[in-house]
């Protein structure tokens, strides 16, 4: 067995062996790449969403974090960043989060990650849409309502983006607050480089995904499923997901508007379209455990999905417990070269930073 396979099929959760920090290779072909971050590289914070409770105290928290931390980065969180509107309790008006999303992409900052999800971001994408695109690719991390944003850099810039943890609700920053408890440390071993791929099993849910095949040179796509089908359809920000493993998890939505969801999914482009579809959490209200009836329904939901998937020969597959609004949250990225081992013991290798 070649030493390539070997790594794919060995593992929990798929962790590859630690490398040394180090610069992004060139990129796969068909695919951006971002540098990987060195000791001394600014990570700029941004609000596309909703703001923290307590912004100052969130504020203090991640810049605490920042100075303590072995891996040497520093960290921007400008002056006026979160100024909350009325009614909605938005982080700040449309116009001033695009600005200082616009500001963060042409500062100096390495990468950009959002103190928060929530709400609001996809009222941005028109302001987005006029941004001015910088010359270097600097890799987003946030996830649930940063779907939005993540919607637009794979789509319509084509650059790679990370789907984990917001700064402002992690245990590692605010443990009394945050039901999300994955270490940042899993997200900075991938902005550094020391984990410079990444490996994760999978469930199969549907005859087509227990079947041993591979699919190479996928990407994967996706998020928050609220945020996907607010997009999906439209003229410019829907993704085109031909060749893509569609990643879909959810937050504050019960069984029965799920099940509407994915019947919409299942009728449009979006899905019908893709290599694959993953499901990752499923959570009805966010840090707590779903009630075992609401387990059970959105299992049945998934799985009938799944065989609707079949008839159209698409494998549909189930991350479990590994990204989204669970206690366990760890870093995918997006819009980057792939290889999805299908099979009983399917399994997901992924380019951290489009390199590779």
């Amino acid at each position: 067995m070649d030493r390539s396979r070997r790594d794919l099929l060995t593992g929990t959760l798929g962790m590859v062996a630690a490398a040394p920090l180090a610069t992004a290779a060139d990129p796969a072909p068909g695919f951006l790449a971002w540098d990987f971050l060195q000791p001394g590289d600014t990570v700029a914070v941004i609000a596309p969403s909703s703001p923290p409770s307590d912004p100052e105290r969130s504020y203090a928290a991640i810049r605490a974090y920042f100075a303590q931390s072995p891996y040497g980065l520093q960290v921007d969180i400008p002056d006026g960043l979160v100024q909350p509107t009325e009614p909605l309790h938005a982080a700040n008006t449309a116009s001033e989060r695009a600005r200082f999303i616009e500001q963060a992409l042409h500062s100096p900052a390495k990468a950009v990650w959002a103190i928060l999800g929530g709400g609001w971001s996809t009222e941005l994408l028109p302001l987005l849409s006029r941004m001015r695109r910088p010359r270097q690719v600097k890799p987003l991390i946030g996830y649930s309502d940063t779907t939005s944003l993540h919607v637009f850099f794979n789509q319509a810039w084509g650059w790679p983006s990370l789907h984990g943890v917001v700064l402002g609700a992690n245990g590692d920053i605010l443990p009394d607050t945050s039901w999300n408890k994955t270490a940042l440390s899993a997200t900075l071993d991938v902005l550094t480089g020391a984990r410079p791929w990444l490996d994760y099993a999978l469930r199969p849910l549907n005859r087509q995904a227990a079947e041993p095949a591979i699919l190479d040179g996928l990407r994967v796509l996706g998020g928050n499923g609220l945020l996907l089908s607010a997009t999906q359809g439209t003229d410019d920000f829907a993704l085109d997901t031909r060749g893509a493993l569609v990643f879909i998890e959810s937050v504050a939505l019960n069984p029965g508007m799920l099940s509407r969801m994915l019947d919409g999914f299942s009728y449009s482009p979006l899905l019908r379209r893709a290599a694959a579809v993953m499901f990752g959490s499923w959570i009805e209200t966010g840090g707590t455990p779903n009630p075992a009836e609401v387990e059970l329904q959105f299992d049945y939901i998934q799985r009938r999905f799944a065989n609707a998937m079949q008839a159209l020969g698409i494998p549909v597959l189930r991350a479990q417990d590994i990204f989204g609004h669970g206690p366990v949250n760890l870093p995918l990225p997006l819009n980057t070269r792939a290889r999805l081992e299908l099979g009983a013991s399917a399994r997901l290798r992924v380019s951290a930073n489009g390199a590779g």
